[in-house]
C-alpha cells in the first residue's frame, strides 16, 4: 500500500512540477514573501524621468533629438558610471539630420551610453524583428541591451531574461549591459559575464528567445529610487555633480508615455514604467541579489524525497504521524523562505505543499470538505490584489469574452462586475479612436497582440467620457490553444487636457489668449482663398501701441501686460465676429478684414479701429490711461497674393508711421517697404547669427584712473551681414529691443563673455566683466534661471560680475525690479546706474536701492574741456557717489585733457577711445599680455 501510494504520489509531483499546476499559489507565496524582504535601494541609481512636468515646460513628445544629446552633454559633465537612455530611436530623423548628428557626439563623448533593443511587430502580418538604434548611434553607443519585459497569466511581471534575442539570445537585459559598461558586474551566484548560449531543439525563425531567468527582489511599497525631472536637467536646475558615480537611466514615466508594468508591489501603489522596471533590475544586479529560480530536475529531486518522507512517517493507526505532517507544512514555507531571503534561490513550494495536503486526504478522505476551503483561498486573494491595483484590470477568454473585472474596471465602464462576466468585451467597453470612429478590440484580439498600447476615447454606460491607455497583453495559460488576454486601462484623461492646452499656447499668445502670428497666418490664407472666390476684397491691419517700451520702462512690466491685455478685450468686444484679432507679439496686433463681413466700408472700419483708443484704456490698480496707436494697412489682391507679402506690407506701412512721429493711418505705398526690409534684414541676420552662435562679442577696457590698471572690460555685442560689413549697433540693438531676440542675445552675450574671462583669469588677468541688463531681460521669468545656468556652467564667479542698468528702470520700480535686483545682488553680482544724469531728474532711488557704482554719461564728459558748467557737473556727480560708498567710472574720454580732468576730479575708472578701443578678445589678449595688464597712453 505505501509502495503503491508513494509510487502515485511521485508521478503526480513529477507532472504537477512540469505542467505548473499550482503556478497560480506559488505566484501567491512568492508575492507574499517578496514583499517582506525589505530589499534596498541603491543610493548610485538615479533616473532622469520624462514626466509630466517635463512635458509641461519643453512641449509635446517626442522631443527633438538636439534636447537629448544637450541632456547627454550635461549628464556626462557629473562623470557618471553609466548612463542607460531607455527611449527608442530606431530610425534617422530624415527631416532634422543635424540633430542625429548632434546625438551621435554626444553619445560618442560620452563613452559609456547604453541604448536598447526593442522587440517590434511589422505593421503588416506576425513577423518580429529587433527593433535598434539607428546605424551611426548603435555603433557610438557603449552597449546594447534589450529591454523585454514579459507578464506571467495573471498579468503581473515578476522576472526579467539576462539574456534574449530573436531566434538566439544574444543581447544583454538593459540593465546588464549598464553594469558591464560600469565594470560592476558581479561574477558569483552562477550568473558569469559570458557563457554558454542554451541549444534550442525548435530550430524554427522568427522566435524570441529569453534566456537566463531571473526573478526580482521589488522593494516594499514607499521605496523608490532617486530621480529628477527631465525639464530640470535641461534648464540647468539639476547641478552636474548630482550624476558623479551614478547609474543613470533616462526613460518615460509620465502617463501615456512608457509602459505600464504591473509588479508583485503594485498593489501598494501604481505599475511601474518601463524605466523604473529597468532601474529595479539593476539595483537588485549591483547588490547580488537577483533571485535564481530553482532548476526543474531540483525540483523533481526534493519532491521525490518529501513524498518519502511522508511515507518514512505515515501510520496506519494513531494520529502521532499527523503532526509530523503539520510540521510539515510549517517547515517547508520556512525553509523556503529562509532559502530566498538568505541564498536568494526561489524554490516553488506549491507542489510539495499539495504533495502533503493530497497524502493526508489519501490516508483521510473524510476531512477532504474541511479542506476545499484552502484550495479556494488563492482565488480569494488573486481578486483581493486585483481589487487594490490602481488600473482597470480585464481578464478576457480566448474568445474576447470577460473572465474577472476589478473594481477600477467598474467604474471605468459603469457596470457591476456580476452582470458583464461572460459577455463580449465590446458590448462592455465602448472605445472610440480620437477623430470618432469606434474602436473594436475583439479584431484585435484574433491576431499577435504582442506591445499593443493605444490612447483611445472611452464612454462608460453612465455617460462618463475618460480618455485611457489600452494594454493588451496575451498569455499562454498551457500548452495547446488554452490562452487569456490581459487587458490593462489607464486613465490619462489629465495628461490628454495638459497636452491640448500645450498645444493651444503654441498657436495664440499665453498673455492676451488671440492667436499668434503662426495661427493668423494660416487663418489669412483661407481668408484669402475665400475672397477670391467672391471677387471680394480683404484688407490686414497691423497694429503697434506707441511709445509701448516706454511705458514698460516708467510704469513696470505688470502695468504693460495689463495695457496689453485690455486692448486686447477692447478690439474683441467692439469688433466682435466681423474682425479677426491675432496678437502676434509685444505691443503688435494683427486683424483681418473681410469685406464681405462687414456692416460698413472697409475704410470705415479702419478709421472705427483706430478711434477707439481715443478713449482712455482702464487699467486695474492704475485707473484710466490714455494711449495712441499707429495702423499699417496692406489691401487683398492690390497689396500682395501671399500671407506673407500683406502682412509685410501691412508692417513696412505700420513702421513707416512710426517713423513719421506714430499715431495714425498709414495704407501702403511702394517705397515704404525700404526701410522695413532693411530692419527685417538686420532681424534675418540677428536670428542667424544667434542660431548659429556667430553673434560676436567685442571687449573695451575699463582702466583704474590713478594707476592705469586694466580692472575690467565691458562686453559690447557686434553684429555683421552676410558679407562681412559691419551693421552699427545703434541699428541692430534697436531690432534686437522691437523683435524681443535683445533677450537671447544677451544671454549669448553674457555666455561667451563670461568663457572668456574665466580664461583671463587662468591666465592670471582676474578682470571684472560689465554687461548691459535691458528691461527685455528683467521682464523675463527665467532670468535668474538663465544667469545661474551660466554662471554655474562657465565656472565664473559672479563677484566678477557687473549689470550695467538705466535710469528709467529704475524709476519704474514695480516688484519685479526689485525682486530681480535682491536677486542678482544676492548672488554677490556688482550693479552700475548706466548713464548717469540723462534721465528723470528725480534721484530718490539711490537711497532705496543698493548700487556698486554710477557711470557718468558721455554728453558730460565730451564737454569738460569746453564748458566750465560740465566740470562742475562729473564734480559733484563723483563727490556725491562717494559719499554714498559709491565707485564712479567715466565713459566716453577721448583725450588726454577729459582723462587729466577726470582724474584730479578722483574718478575711479575710465573707459573710453583715448584708453582703448572696444577689440576682438584675441587683441586684447595679445595686449593685456604685453603690458602685464595696464594701459600705455597715447603718446601726446
Amino acid at each position: 500500500m505505501r509502495f503503491v501510494l508513494g509510487t502515485i504520489l511521485i508521478v503526480l509531483a513529477v507532472a504537477a512540477t512540469r505542467q505548473e499546476w499550482f503556478s497560480g499559489l506559488d505566484r501567491f507565496v512568492y508575492d507574499s514573501f517578496i514583499r517582506h524582504l525589505n530589499t534596498p535601494v541603491a543610493d548610485d541609481i538615479l533616473i532622469v524621468a520624462i514626466d509630466a512636468k517635463s512635458l509641461t515646460a519643453l512641449g509635446r513628445w517626442p522631443f527633438p533629438r538636439k534636447m537629448h544629446a544637450h541632456l547627454l552633454d550635461i549628464i556626462a559633465r557629473g562623470k557618471p558610471a553609466v548612463v542607460g537612455v531607455d527611449i527608442n530611436f530606431a530610425e534617422p530623423d530624415r527631416q532634422h539630420p543635424e540633430d542625429d548628428q548632434a546625438l551621435v557626439q554626444a553619445t560618442r563623448n560620452a563613452q559609456n551610453t547604453v541604448y536598447p533593443v526593442v522587440l517590434e511587430q511589422y505593421s503588416t502580418g506576425r513577423e518580429l524583428r529587433e527593433s535598434l538604434p539607428f546605424p551611426a548611434l548603435r555603433d557610438a553607443a557603449a552597449a546594447l541591451g534589450h529591454v523585454h519585459v514579459e507578464l506571467e497569466a495573471d498579468g503581473i511581471a515578476r522576472s526579467a531574461f539576462l539574456k534574449a534575442g530573436l531566434d538566439r539570445p544574444v543581447w544583454p537585459a538593459f540593465s546588464l549591459a549598464m553594469a558591464r559598461v560600469a565594470g560592476d558586474w558581479p561574477r558569483s551566484r552562477g550568473f558569469p559575464e559570458s557563457a554558454r548560449t542554451v541549444i534550442y531543439r525548435d530550430l524554427s525563425q522568427n522566435v524570441w528567445r529569453n534566456h537566463r531567468q531571473v526573478l526580482i527582489p521589488f522593494p516594499a511599497s514607499g521605496k523608490d529610487v532617486d530621480r529628477v525631472s527631465y525639464a530640470d536637467v535641461i534648464n540647468g536646475k539639476v547641478a552636474p555633480r548630482r550624476f558623479q558615480d551614478k547609474y543613470v537611466l533616462v526613460g518615460a514615466t509620465a502617463a501615456g508615455l512608457g509602459d505600464n508594468i504591473p509588479t508583485p508591489v503594485s498593489a501598494n501603489g501604481r505599475p511601474v514604467f518601463g524605466v523604473e522596471f529597468n532601474a529595479w533590475v539593476l539595483n537588485a544586479l549591483l547588490q547580488n541579489r537577483l533571485i535564481v529560480p530553482v532548476a526543474k530536475p531540483w525540483q523533481y529531486a526534493f519532491n521525490t524525497v518529501l513524498v518519502l518522507i511522508m511515507l518514512m512517517l505515515y501510520q496506519p493507526r494513531g494520529w502521532k504521524w499527523v503532526y509530523g505532517i503539520v510540521l510539515l507544512l510549517v517547515i517547508i514555507p520556512g525553509l523556503v523562505y529562509l532559502l530566498l531571503a538568505a541564498f536568494g534561490y526561489w524554490y516553488p513550494p506549491a507542489v510539495m505543499l499539495m504533495s502533503i495536503v493530497f497524502f493526508f486526504l489519501a490516508a483521510n478522505w473524510h476531512l477532504l470538505r474541511k479542506l476545499l476551503n484552502v484550495l479556494f483561498e488563492e482565488r480569494r486573494l488573486s481578486q483581493t490584489a486585483l481589487t487594490a491595483i490602481g488600473e482597470a484590470v480585464v481578464h478576457l477568454d480566448g474568445r474576447g469574452h470577460i473572465v474577472k473585472f476589478n473594481p477600477i474596471a467598474e467604474k471605468f465602464s459603469g457596470r457591476e462586475a456580476a452582470d458583464v462576466n461572460g459577455r463580449p468585451v465590446d458590448d462592455v467597453f465602448h472605445l472610440y479612436q480620437p477623430e470618432g470612429r469606434a474602436f473594436l478590440l475583439g479584431e484585435q484580439l484574433s491576431g499577435n497582440l504582442h506591445n499593443f498600447n493605444r490612447i483611445l476615447l472611452l464612454k462608460s454606460a453612465d455617460g462618463k467620457e475618460y480618455r485611457v491607455n489600452v494594454v493588451l497583453n496575451k498569455v499562454s495559460r498551457s500548452s495547446g490553444n488554452n490562452q487569456t488576454t490581459v487587458m490593462v486601462l489607464t486613465d490619462v484623461s489629465k495628461e490628454h487636457a495638459l497636452a491640448s492646452e500645450v498645444s493651444h499656447r503654441k498657436t495664440h499668445n499665453v498673455l492676451t489668449g488671440l492667436p499668434n502670428q503662426g495661427l493668423m497666418a494660416q487663418r489669412l490664407k483661407d481668408y484669402m482663398a475665400k475672397a477670391s472666390a467672391r471677387s471680394s476684397r480683404l484688407a490686414v491691419v497691423y497694429l503697434d501701441i506707441d511709445h509701448f517700451s516706454k511705458i514698460n520702462e516708467v510704469r513696470g512690466i505688470e502695468v504693460g501686460n495689463q495695457l496689453l491685455q485690455s486692448a486686447a478685450g477692447k478690439l474683441k468686444e467692439f469688433l466682435g465676429d466681423q474682425v479677426d484679432v491675432g496678437h502676434i507679439g509685444g505691443d503688435e496686433f494683427l486683424l483681418v478684414l473681410e469685406e464681405y463681413k462687414l456692416d460698413r466700408s472697409m475704410d470705415d472700419m479702419v478709421g472705427l479701429i483706430f478711434a477707439l483708443f481715443a478713449r482712455p484704456l482702464h487699467i486695474k490698480g492704475v485707473g484710466n490711461m490714455r494711449v495712441s496707436v499707429t495702423l499699417g494697412v496692406s489691401l487683398y489682391p492690390e497689396h500682395g497674393n501671399s500671407p506673407e507679402l500683406l502682412i509685410g506690407h501691412a508692417s513696412a506701412a505700420m513702421h513707416y508711421g512710426k517713423a513719421e512721429g506714430g499715431g495714425q493711418i498709414v495704407y501702403y505705398e511702394s517705397g515704404m517697404q525700404d526701410k522695413a526690409t532693411r530692419m527685417l534684414e538686420i532681424e534675418s541676420y540677428l536670428h542667424h547669427a544667434l542660431d548659429k552662435g556667430k553673434l560676436e562679442v567685442f571687449y573695451q577696457p575699463l582702466i583704474e584712473a590713478s594707476t592705469l590698471r586694466i580692472t575690467g572690460v565691458e562686453a559690447l555685442a557686434r553684429l555683421s551681414s552676410e558679407s562681412g560689413q559691419p551693421i552699427p549697433p545703434e541699428e541692430f540693438i534697436d531690432v534686437a529691443e522691437r523683435s524681443g531676440l535683445i533677450v537671447e542675445m544677451g544671454y549669448q552675450q553674457l555666455h561667451r563673455a563670461c568663457t572668456q574671462l574665466e580664461q583671463w583669469r587662468k591666465k592670471g588677468f582676474p578682470l571684472r566683466l560689465s554687461c548691459n541688463f535691458s528691461p527685455r531681460q528683467m521682464s523675463s521669468s527665467q532670468v535668474m534661471q538663465k544667469i545661474h545656468q551660466i554662471v554655474e556652467v562657465t565656472g565664473f564667479d559672479p563677484e566678477y560680475l557687473d549689470f550695467e542698468i538705466t535710469e528709467n528702470m529704475l524709476l519704474s520700480s514695480t516688484p519685479q525690479v526689485e525682486e530681480v535686483l535682491e536677486q542678482v545682488q544676492a548672488m554677490g553680482i556688482g550693479i552700475t546706474i548706466d548713464d548717469f544724469g540723462t534721465g528723470y531728474s528725480s534721484m530718490s532711488y539711490l537711497t532705496r536701492f543698493h548700487f556698486d557704482r554710477l557711470k557718468i554719461d558721455r554728453s558730460f564728459v565730451e564737454e569738460l574741456h569746453k564748458q566750465e558748467g560740465s566740470r562742475a557737473i562729473t564734480s559733484a556727480i563723483i563727490t556725491m557717489a562717494h559719499d554714498l560708498g559709491l565707485g564712479v567710472v567715466a565713459e566716453g574720454v577721448e583725450t588726454l585733457e577729459q582723462y587729466e580732468l577726470l582724474l584730479s576730479q578722483g574718478c575711479d575708472e575710465i573707459q573710453g577711445y583715448y584708453i582703448g578701443r572696444p577689440m576682438r578678445a584675441e587683441l586684447l589678449q595679445e595686449y593685456l599680455v604685453a603690458n602685464d595688464g595696464y594701459v600705455r597712453l597715447p603718446e601726446q
